[in-house]
């Protein structure tokens, strides 16, 4: 057998095989290479983050989440809350959020004592409006009690927020120098944005809920949360363009909280720790700040869901519900004795069910036994599943925040007991479950002020007692609360409780009759046509035609608290007052309106008023006035004119005639111009 023997070529080496698809492997990569290659695959997304923020920026997304806007009003530049704010805490819902129109300047002016309101829809106003609200109150008392000091009462309150909203908002304020905090806030714990109850992307998770708001700076955080709210939109609320009324209760989404559970004490706990963030960071910086226990309707508002307690057996809720029937049977026959008797029964197998405290309540209120009672109301709010109104838990927390220096207490809920019939809060100040009436807010007002004073805000000790000597008459009857104001309030309130949760199923209401205008106003305020600014303009404008001067002067000064910048309002008022034959009044509102922005009006109307006086050196000084302000050329050579006159009257001839000649310059042709020139000449030429 005879074997083959092949030669190897010398002239390379045997190739390797190449991998499938003929791809070469790659080369081994250096450390320094490999260094980069991480780098580089890291920052990628980041890289990427960064340029969607920028075009995000570039093409404007989304709204602009500043705290305050710069507006220019009257020739004079000032800031205000931005209206778009209340984007932070609610997205993917359209509805009216009013603000405020709360004017000032930054920096601060020397002398000025400036206080910010924080809170929710009871420290707008709500169901009023910002005129009507404990922060305007406030304001007209301080006013009233240091007429000579220039007191800022800036409204930062938003509807259905909650103490996220506030911890946040009060962060951004130190840099607008704030002489003291005011703060309304608990009510929204449990349902408000960030809340427990709320669902939304943070709810369950207070350290979630925080990191979000510091995100919302980023445009591509609100581009995500957009598109969450839009996979996951609120329940209740209304998807739609169009914007509308938005509620704690479309928030709620009928969310029940037992007591005692845990979504309860996490609210209790989140709260507790949003108040002491507020308060550490109030004491670092030395401002200082009033929280104010919250107030609730106890005699007038039953429990909105009563449920059971955990681990009843049948036998004890069949025996329950036995004691419960017998109950509204004795009840209904008027045997509160016997009812009081059922109904403890029923409380003693179920101690949770709200329902049960609530008419044990009744039953003990009727018999005379008030003490009792409130106890039993109280129980009854503090079961109550739909958590609208604020716990005591919440009002333990909102107490023990108090401390010597920084932070202090409004026992609110003591002062509303202290003023309602048998100690016991109902409808005489609760206009439904939680927000007061005007007696209620303006009762408010006076709560802050007294803290204030005790703790010596604002003026020492001394100057409060001889300065806060207004009394609470003089001061209700010069409130700018119309009537206008009020049937506002009571269709708003009607449109509330007229669907959940007071009722079931939604009720109907009666048109308001067409021959009473003033509740047509109303109804469109309520619903969404008119601002409440336009309709105290027409409110105005229907009692000036009828001429019911006492209507038409509550309408004006209701339209100078909506908007201090509104000078035809100061204008219209102090006329009034002259026509009146109130020359002090007119005095005062016009210097007010002078304080706010001088204009020529406003000094002519001084002068007017001065030459009624016959105090010629006053007017000659207030028709100077008017010559470096705007104003038509008409109104420029009818004030130089008048200003000719005054001269005359006061021998001051060469003045007189260059006011003339300022006259014919604007107008030519100017007859009385031309003779009363002609006189002064003729004068100065005759021989002496």
């Amino acid at each position: 057998m005879t074997t083959t023997k092949r030669k190897r070529s010398r002239q390379s080496p045997p190739k390797k095989a190449e991998p499938q698809g003929g791809i070469s492997a790659p080369s081994t990569l250096s450390p320094s290479r490999k260094r980069l290659f991480v780098i580089v695959t890291i920052a990628f997304p980041f890289v990427l983050l960064g340029l969607l923020e920028l075009g995000l920026r570039v093409f404007h997304y989304g709204p602009d989440l500043s705290l305050f806007e710069p507006v220019v009003v009257n020739g004079n530049p000032y800031l205000i809350l931005n209206h778009e704010v209340k984007s932070r805490y609610f997205s993917g819902i359209a509805f009216r959020q009013t603000t405020a129109l709360d004017y000032f300047k930054e920096p601060k002016p020397p002398g000025i004592y400036r206080i910010f309101v924080l809170g929710g829809s009871t420290a707008v106003g709500y169901p009023y409006g910002y005129n009507a609200s404990f922060a305007s109150f406030l304001w007209d008392r301080l006013h009233a009690l240091f007429p000579e000091r220039t007191i800022e009462v800036i409204n930062l309150g938003l509807t259905a927020t909650n103490s996220f909203t506030v911890l946040d908002l009060a962060k951004e304020l130190p840099e607008y120098e704030p002489d003291l905090l005011l703060v309304y806030d608990g009510h929204n714990e449990f349902y408000g944005p960030l809340g427990v109850g709320s669902r939304g992307m943070f709810g369950e998770s207070r350290f979630l809920g925080l990191l979000s708001l510091q995100l919302e700076k980023s445009k591509v955080f609100l581009l995500l949360r957009d598109l969450y709210a839009k996979l996951r939109p609120v329940s209740g609320a209304r998807q739609s363009d169009e914007a509308h009324d938005i509620s704690l209760e479309q928030l709620a989404q009928a969310q029940l909280v037992p007591y005692g559970s845990r979504a309860y004490w996490d609210c209790m706990d989140t709260f507790r720790e949003n108040l002491r963030d507020l308060c550490t960071f109030c004491r670092g910086r030395q401002i200082p700040i009033l929280l104010s226990m919250q107030v609730s309707n106890l005699r007038g508002q039953a429990p909105f869901r009563s449920g059971e307690s955990p681990g009843l057996t049948e036998e004890e809720k069949r025996e329950f519900a036995s004691h419960q029937a017998a109950g509204q049977g004795d009840w209904k026959e008027r045997k509160w004795a016997a009812a009081l008797a059922e109904y403890r029964a029923a409380a003693a197998i179920d101690s949770l069910h709200a329902g049960a405290h609530f008419f044990m309540a009744r039953c003990l209120d009727i018999l005379g036994r008030r003490d009792e009672a409130r106890v039993e109301y109280v129980k009854a709010r503090d079961d109550d599943q739909l958590r609208f109104r604020a716990s005591s838990d919440c009002n333990r927390i909102i107490m023990n925040m108090q401390d010597s220096a920084t932070v202090g207490v409004v026992d609110m809920e003591g002062l509303f007991m202290a003023n309602s019939p048998d100690s016991l809060i109902g409808n005489e100040l609760i206009l439904e479950h939680l927000h007061p009436n005007s007696a209620g807010y303006f009762l408010m007002a006076k709560g802050y002020a007294e803290a204030m004073r005790r703790r010596q805000l604002l003026a020492g000790a001394a100057a409060w007692a001889a300065r806060d000597t207004v009394s609470d008459i003089t001061l209700w009857n010069e409130r700018t609360v119309t009537e206008l104001d009020e049937r506002i309030a009571l269709l708003r309130t009607a449109a509330q409780t007229s669907t959940w949760p007071f009722v079931e199923r939604s009720l109907s209401l009666p048109p308001a009759m067409p021959e009473d205008t003033l509740e047509q106003f109303a109804k469109r305020v309520v619903g969404g046509t008119w601002g409440v600014g336009d309709a105290h303009i027409a409110a105005a404008e229907y009692d000036k035609a009828i001429g019911d001067r006492r209507g038409l002067r509550n309408e004006l000064r209701a339209l100078i608290r909506l908007d201090r910048q509104a000078l035809d309002s100061y204008i219209d008022l102090a006329a009034l007052d002259v026509e009146e034959g109130h020359t002090e009044q007119a005095r005062t509102v016009l210097r007010q309106s002078i304080d706010v922005s001088p204009t020529a009006a406003a000094y002519r109307m001084l002068g007017n008023i001065a030459i009624r006086d016959n105090s010629i050196s006053e007017a000659i000084s207030d028709y100077e006035s008017t010559t470096a302000l705007s104003q038509s050329s008409g109104e420029e050579a009818d004030n130089c004119y008048q200003l000719a006159l005054l001269y005359l009257r006061a021998k001051l001839d060469e003045r007189a005639e260059a006011q003339l000649l300022r006259v014919l310059s604007l107008r030519p042709q100017d007859q009385p111009s031309i003779a009363l020139l002609r006189t002064i000449r003729q004068s100065a030429n005759t021989p002496r």
